[in-house]
């Protein structure tokens, strides 16, 4: 795959900007408000996964998805809203909103499972995220700000590093069928650009890191990573759809930008809180 200058260029500027904001966010706003801006994330991600859904003939159920983002998140706050709870909570209201006419029978159990999976997708990952931000230290009560400035860096380093690897030296597939620009040799540099994020936050902010955590989480972000980032390609060429969405220019919509995080936001958030820094929201 050759590299693109003006694709380049446009993914480049979308990524820049959409980094800046998003940091500022985390380092500069209250909590409250990078908890609201994912769930506003979340609101568009269900947007377009209910295009995916429909591509494939189906219908999604919204109401327990948005449930998944507002409880979980409450969960931070009011201590009426176990988390432990929410499990059963969410198939409860897919289940019981199946039920809801107009229904097609037929299309019921199919149409309960793609509700489940835009829950734990987008809901999993985001409400893991929450609790990243939340976590407090010590010390000035920032880890959980620095702990998602390195998410962000790990994700954008890998990605960044992956799309210059496979346009530069790309020539092997990996999956050509469910994603065709998708090589080894950008997969390795993928690899190697969560490990360059993993150095740089350790030496800049996260002195706890140690070179067996970087390379831990090199792993497992850029192994999950690549596997999420497979399973959404899957689902978009099953519904006959290139991209999820179109609001981030040259990188396509939320679910595009969410692949390769909503199988590492949760083990990530387990790992350094329980392993890494040993702390609980």
């Amino acid at each position: 795959m050759a590299l693109d200058p003006k694709k380049l260029g446009q993914r480049a500027a979308t990524a820049g900007v959409a980094i800046l904001v998003l940091v500022a966010l985390v380092i500069y706003l209250p909590k409250v408000f990078f908890h609201v801006t994912l769930i506003g994330l979340g609101i568009l991600g269900v947007q377009e996964f209910e295009k995916i859904a429909e591509g494939f003939g189906y219908r999604l159920y919204k109401l327990p998805v948005f449930f998944t983002f507002f409880f979980g998140v409450a969960s931070l706050y009011f201590s009426f809203f176990r988390l432990d709870w929410l499990p059963f909570a969410v198939v409860a209201m897919a289940t019981l909103t199946s039920l809801i006419p107009p229904s097609d029978m037929k299309k019921t159990l199919p149409e309960v499972g793609i509700c489940l999976t835009a829950c734990t997708y987008l809901g999993l990952a985001l409400v893991s995220l929450a609790y990243v931000f939340a976590a407090q230290d010590n010390n000035d009560g920032t880890i959980g700000r620095q702990l998602i400035v390195f998410f962000i860096m790990m994700v954008w380093f890998g990605d960044s590093f992956a799309y210059l690897g496979g346009s530069l030296f790309g020539k092997n597939k990996v999956a050509p069928v469910v994603s065709p620009g998708k090589t080894y040799e950008g997969t390795v540099a993928n690899l190697l650009g969560n490990f360059c994020a993993g150095l740089l936050a350790k030496y800049m902010f996260l002195p706890q890191l140690s070179f067996g955590h970087i390379l831990f989480l090199t792993l497992i972000i850029g192994g999950l990573g690549f596997f999420g980032d497979l399973i959404e390609s899957s689902w978009k060429r099953g519904s006959a759809i290139k991209d999820s969405g179109t609001l981030f220019p040259g990188h396509g919509g939320i679910l595009d930008r969410i692949d390769s995080v909503f199988l590492t936001a949760p083990v990530y958030y387990f790992y350094m809180s329980h392993v890494v820094l040993r702390l609980d929201a």
